[in-house]
């Protein structure tokens, strides 16, 4: 009997124990208050942008955080749009002597804003060739034009260039379709002279729209012409090329000055043609026997090897890497001084 009091008696305090630590954890949790980022969103007027335009808010808090103003914290980001995310938010937050950050959980990465009305023009300014229909649709969230612009930045690596997007006209009622937070795929079919993409916007149980788009995409950037005729093998200098802005599709290989100037060309250049890659002789990069660096990518995985070239090879060209213990080798794209980048199964090129 004895025996079995102590037992009853920690059986007790561990229910009490439990039920207390329900109940303050149910306490704690009813202080929390959820800040979901919306990923994209579009804001008519010059009014300061404040926190509860760009997420949806629960808890206790939420009347303070929603009328944070963000004209201060929102970044540049490419194609016009704004960017918050989350480091600069909870900054944000934890200065404010009002809000508790330590009790805010913020759900997403980042967010993207665009304004429409009077900023619109000076993004438009920036692509003249889109058509002016999305103006006064959809400006309570983003379309699926703008999802596509952002695409057309990231699929062709623009950064500061200026770009222009052509759509056909008979799209500009899909093109202003809301995407309202669904799922929206993207999928390149052809890049030859014009840009081919078929769209599809699914919720999670069905395509709600999908269409092939059409479209040209010109970015502005330094261009050289030559001034005269330019012999093979001749070093090129300023006397030989002039330079002007031109508006050329992303995949066009035009040289640049800093490319060009001290060396030589490879063929005939004509007067007034304009100077392409091909037109230039590639610098040396490694020669045979060089010990080099090889990186191999996998999605956002990077293997970097240490290997030798069998062979000399200018930037640009693919050249054949030994491994160090000399039991393997690999083919490999030369990409700067003694680097290369291994090429996967099936990629083509040439052998020098």
């Amino acid at each position: 009997m004895n025996s079995m009091i102590p037992t009853f008696c920690m059986q007790r305090l561990t229910a009490l124990a439990i039920v207390l630590v329900v109940a303050l954890s149910s306490a704690a949790w009813a202080g929390v208050t959820t800040i979901t980022l919306k990923p994209t969103v579009r804001i008519s007027g010059d009014e300061p942008i404040t926190l509860g335009q760009l997420c949806t808010i629960e808890g206790d808090q939420g009347s303070v955080i929603e009328s944070l103003e963000l004209d201060g914290v929102l970044v540049e980001g490419k194609g016009g749009w704004l960017k918050l995310k989350t480091d600069e938010l909870r900054s944000l937050l934890e200065s404010n002597e009002a809000i508790h950050a330590g009790s805010v959980v913020i759900n997403g990465l980042e967010v993207s804003v665009r304004r429409v009305g009077q900023q619109r023009s000076e993004i438009r300014s920036t692509a003249p060739m889109i058509t002016a229909a999305r103006e006064d649709a959809h400006q309570d969230g983003p379309v699926i034009r703008d999802h596509i612009e952002r695409w057309v930045h990231d699929r062709y690596r623009i950064g500061e260039q200026l770009v222009r997007i052509r759509f056909r006209d008979s799209d500009a009622e899909f093109l202003n379709t809301a995407t309202n937070g669904q799922l929206l795929e993207i999928k390149e079919l052809s890049k030859r002279g014009r840009t081919a993409i078929r769209v599809m916007l699914m919720s999670e149980f069905q395509i709600l729209a999908e269409k092939a788009l059409i479209l040209d995409v010109e970015i502005q950037r330094e261009v050289l012409f030559a001034r005269s005729m330019i012999r093979r093998g001749t070093v090129i200098d300023d006397s030989h090329v002039m330079s002007e802005l031109r508006w050329v599709n992303p995949e066009e290989r035009s040289a640049t000055r800093a490319m060009a100037l001290g060396m030589s060309v490879t063929k005939l250049v004509d007067s007034g043609e304009m100077l392409s890659e091909d037109h230039i002789e590639k610098p040396l990069v490694m020669r045979r026997g060089d010990l080099i660096s090889a990186k191999s990518i996998s999605g956002s995985i990077v293997v970097t090897v240490r290997g030798r070239a069998r062979a000399n090879a200018r930037l640009g060209e693919v050249v054949e890497v030994e491994s160090i213990d000399g039991e393997t080798s690999f083919l490999a794209r030369a990409i700067g001084e003694g680097r290369a980048m291994i090429l996967k199964r099936g990629e083509e090129g040439t052998m020098q």
